[in-house]
């Protein structure tokens, strides 16, 4: 009598195994792939505004440097700078972003073919979750300075924009 009812039960429980052997190589990959992710992280990014007076560099965490070249006061007004160091920042954070998601894309694939915990374990967290919270949507672009009313000049030769762009306050 014994051995009626424990070969299907030794089927279930080696296709049971099976199922967890699977689980656990796709969790090792995953876990190999966050590691990698990490990683990525941590790359440094640089980008240069389109007039090269701007360098801006930075990680997926943020902007770790900003570099103004020396004659840049004297080659631009100070609405022009702005949107320079606005578009190296832009474009830092853009170039960020795409690492992210290139260093998450393995990581998603694998979860995509994996059972989420809650489905296994009601109330369990979810890795889907997770990972979807790991990819926050691309940052907006930068709307366009308007010339503020403030401005100390244009990007017209007036007498006081002549004055700072030729130095005449060090006279």
């Amino acid at each position: 009598m014994n051995d009626d009812w424990s070969a299907p039960t030794q089927a279930s429980n080696n296709a049971l195994r099976a199922q967890i052997d699977s689980m656990l190589d796709t969790f090792s990959a995953e876990k190999a792939a966050l590691l990698d992710a990490r990683s990525q992280a941590t790359q440094l990014v640089t980008a240069w505004s389109a007039d090269r007076l701007v360098r801006a560099c930075g990680t997926i965490a943020g902007i770790s440097e900003v570099h103004i070249e020396p004659d840049a006061f004297k080659r631009s007004t100070p609405e022009s700078l702005g949107r320079s160091v606005t578009e190296a920042i832009a474009q830092v954070a853009a170039q960020a972003a795409q690492i992210q998601e290139q260093a998450l894309a393995p990581l998603s694939d694998l979860s995509a073919n994996m059972p989420d915990l809650p489905d296994l374990i009601p109330g369990a967290p979810s890795m889907k979750d997770l990972i979807a919270q790991l990819t926050p949507p691309p940052p907006p672009a930068p709307e366009p300075v308007t010339d503020s009313p403030h401005s100390l000049f244009d990007d017209t030769d007036d007498e006081e924009g002549e004055y700072f762009r030729n130095r005449g306050y060090l006279r």
